[in-house]
């Protein structure tokens, strides 16, 4: 039902848009190779944007599951645990630095990490709890993104760009960006799943981990570097997104309860269609302009946040 689903929105994806809408039938005659070079180019945009958008909610996804599960926190997300606000400021400054390529993104990813290492390093000083975790992530990603805005504003005439970007978007991902990104999302996904059996024991403490045989640090330093990897690319390509980390595991963790192997699957499968159908309606309610992402998935996050509320922070398990 899930596949099916998302099926229908890549479709809806490649239907609509500020140029034309097009019917199945239409795109697949042009995807064929019929239709004019216009009708062409348009569809290839919108398959690579549709793809990008896909990988981003995997990335996101997946990053908050396994940080979820490292941390014991229910409530963790990359974006709250100061990953994403911390590669976007680290990216930001690679651009006033005039670095490019391979150097911007080590940046980014350096900025990610060190963002992730310090929000770890303060919640320890209180007892590292789930509490000091979420209150020292929320208060430095907002000290992050305050130095993102200051920063921007000193790109001058890609100022509009970056302001653009900074809110979230798709809309300027092509089949180079999106191939990349594909990539790293694809291998990160299949390294958390050879893991999937450490992940498992976690659930059960580190002390019955240990036993089982889990190196639990080399697991925690290991997938902590692949999630910040994931995001700060992701974050360097589409900006900081939040809430997809936070709700496909919640939405998963409903669905199936809290087997990490059968999680990961519906993880993926949710946090692809969120970030697909995010895009899509940015395109719906936009009227022409491209919103900002990051509006759309707040929306789309914050029914479950209520939720959570009123059914408590148990609900589905770890």
């Amino acid at each position: 039902m899930l596949t099916f689903s998302y099926i229908m929105l890549f479709t809806l994806s490649l239907s609509i848009g500020v140029y034309k809408f097009y019917t199945p039938l239409e795109i697949i005659a042009i995807l064929e190779g019929y239709g004019s070079p216009v009708d062409r180019a348009v569809v290839e945009l919108r398959l690579w944007r549709g793809i990008a958008a896909t990988t981003v909610g995997i990335g996101l996804a997946v990053s908050g599951l396994v940080i979820q599960r490292l941390l014991g926190n229910p409530l963790a997300d990359p974006y709250i645990l100061g990953v994403s606000p911390g590669a976007a400021l680290s990216y930001v400054i690679a651009l006033l630095l005039g670095l490019w390529g391979p150097l911007k993104l080590l940046l980014t990813f350096l900025g990610g990490l060190l963002a992730y290492s310090i929000v770890v390093l303060v919640a320890s000083m209180v007892g590292l709890t789930s509490l000091a975790l979420i209150i020292a992530g929320v208060a430095l990603s907002y000290v992050f993104s305050s130095l993102s805005i200051i920063a921007i504003t000193m790109l001058g005439p890609e100022l509009g760009l970056a302001l653009s970007w900074l809110f979230g978007t798709v809309a300027y991902t092509y089949k180079d960006t999106s191939l990349t990104l594909t990539i790293v999302v694809l291998a990160s996904l299949a390294f958390i799943a050879f893991n999937r059996g450490a992940l498992t024991a976690l659930l059960l403490g580190e002390e019955v981990s240990r036993a089982l045989g889990v190196n639990v640090r080399v697991l925690r330093l290991s997938m902590t570097a692949t999630v910040a990897l994931t995001v700060s690319l992701i974050t360097a390509v589409s900006g900081p997104i939040g809430f997809i980390g936070l709700t496909a595991p919640w939405i998963a963790r409903i669905l199936v309860g809290a087997d990490f192997t059968r999680l990961l699957l519906i993880t993926t499968i949710t946090g692809a269609m969120l970030g697909l159908g995010s895009d899509v309606i940015v395109r719906l309610v936009g009227g022409g302009r491209e919103l900002p992402l990051t509006a759309i998935t707040a929306l789309l996050g914050a029914p479950l946040l209520f939720y959570l509320a009123v059914r408590g922070r148990h609900v589905g398990g770890l």
